[in-house]
């Protein structure tokens, strides 16, 4: 008992106090954005004066806290988030949550009447109002990193992702002046875990949909980034898309903690405090192993995710999960609101800024080979670079230590490499 006290007294504790604590209330500004369809976006900002700004945009099921989870260190590991690490490096850091996320401390909102929701609300709406505020609040154009589902959004804003249609036939189409405008208004771009379209090396579908059952007892065990019958599986079955769409999403939200909350076992007498936090990180850890299914995630911490108190888990709405379904059927990236369908994934040569592409090689929700050949070889940028590594799986590269160690620091070296010039072309302009 005394050995499992010791191990989980430094888990606990992390940056935040003796064992027991938890994270106190994060005393950075948080700001709301209004959208023009009368949503709110909230961000969260670490101010930095002078700081060229950065705005982080998180990813499918969790929020923008994952970017900016509490220092910890542990047997084996050191984490600090990316987020801390810029703001370290001088940078202005603006944390973003899409609509829907966030609560219930920084919950953005979607307009009155709005039960639902997809990715392309959030390219639509949520990223033009969140740069355009940062913008004018800064004088400076942003860098911009996203994950997953973020980098999708920021991926379909920058091709200049707009509108055509009407307020009831909406029609998606790329507008290549907008895109350059756009692109002209940040000063370059991240794109991490970025699943650029939704198919893998090895399917067990083919082109028509269509089960190939030999393929499926071949590779059923592969749990490399090759692969992902999981999630194809689930995508395509029209059963779980039923049960999704009759639920208006997936709420798991409700087995997270309440970072503004102590842990119910905190006053429990003796032991039982340390036996209530040591049974908590064993079920924590039974998560992560249940979601690397999906992810082939093998790098993360439960004691990070711990130190944060879970307030990075966030709800799926049936609208996101309906886009992304369909766009693993179509094998793409594609819109899921109006006609015709506009594929994201097509247009991918209009963007030009300068970018940075993150991927994992054990990544099974954005493949690494997929992400190269579909987008970081298609985008006409002069300025781009690759960085992978080949252990990192989907979801690590915002809060595993593995990444902390082996990708923060180039990461945050490119950022500070274009700043330069950033800010003297700023003071030109402004002279």
């Amino acid at each position: 008992m005394y050995r499992v006290r010791g191990r989980l007294d430094g888990v606990l504790r992390g940056a935040t106090g003796p064992m027991g604590t938890f994270p106190a209330q994060d005393p950075s500004p948080i700001e709301r954005v209004s959208t023009a369809d009368g949503g709110s976006v909230a961000i969260k900002r670490r101010p930095m004066p002078g700081g060229v700004p950065v705005l982080f945009i998180h990813g499918l099921a969790v929020n923008a806290d994952l970017w900016d989870l509490p220092d910890i260190s542990g047997p084996g590991f050191r984490y600090r988030s990316l987020a801390r690490c810029c703001h370290d490096a001088g940078f202005d850091v603006w944390l973003m949550n899409l609509r829907g996320h966030g609560k219930p401390h920084m919950l953005s909102e979607p307009p009155p009447g709005q039960t639902d929701w997809c990715v392309d609300h959030f390219i639509l709406q949520d990223l033009p109002a969140v740069l355009n505020h940062i913008r004018a609040a800064t004088g400076q154009p942003p860098f911009v990193v996203a994950a997953s589902m973020g980098s999708m959004s920021l991926a379909g804003y920058l091709q200049g992702a707009t509108d055509a249609g009407t307020p009831t036939a909406p029609r998606i189409v790329a507008n290549p002046d907008l895109a350059r405008r756009r692109q002209q208004g940040v000063a370059g771009c991240v794109f991490a875990e970025f699943p650029a379209r939704l198919i893998w090396p090895i399917s067990p579908f083919d082109e028509d949909g269509k089960l190939s059952f030999a393929t499926l007892w071949e590779h059923w065990r592969n749990r490399e980034g090759a692969a992902n019958f999981p999630f194809e599986l689930v995508a395509r079955s029209n059963v779980i898309q039923a049960l999704i769409e009759g639920l208006g999403g997936i709420p798991i939200s409700l087995v997270k903690g309440n970072p503004h909350v102590e842990p119910w076992y905190r006053h429990l007498p003796g032991h039982l405090p340390t036996a209530a936090a040591a049974a908590e990180l064993y079920a924590t850890r039974i998560m992560l192993a249940v979601a690397a299914t999906f992810t082939g995630a093998t790098n993360h911490r439960a004691e990070v995710l711990l130190n944060g108190r879970r307030y990075v888990i966030d709800d799926m709405k049936a609208g996101v999960l309906r886009q992304m379904a369909k766009s693993v059927r179509q094998r793409a990236f594609v819109s899921y609101l109006g006609q015709p369908d506009h594929v994201y994934s097509d247009h991918y040569h209009l963007i030009e800024v300068p970018a940075l592409v993150v991927q994992g090689g054990r990544d099974r929700i954005a493949n690494h080979d997929i992400a190269r050949d579909c987008f970081f070889d298609v985008i006409r940028s002069r300025d781009k670079t690759w960085l992978a590594d080949p252990e990192i799986a989907h979801g690590e590269i915002e809060a595993a230590p593995a990444a902390c160690e082996r990708l923060y620091p180039r990461i945050v070296d490119w950022l500070a490499a274009r700043r330069p010039a950033v800010c003297a072309s700023a003071r030109q302009e402004a002279s």
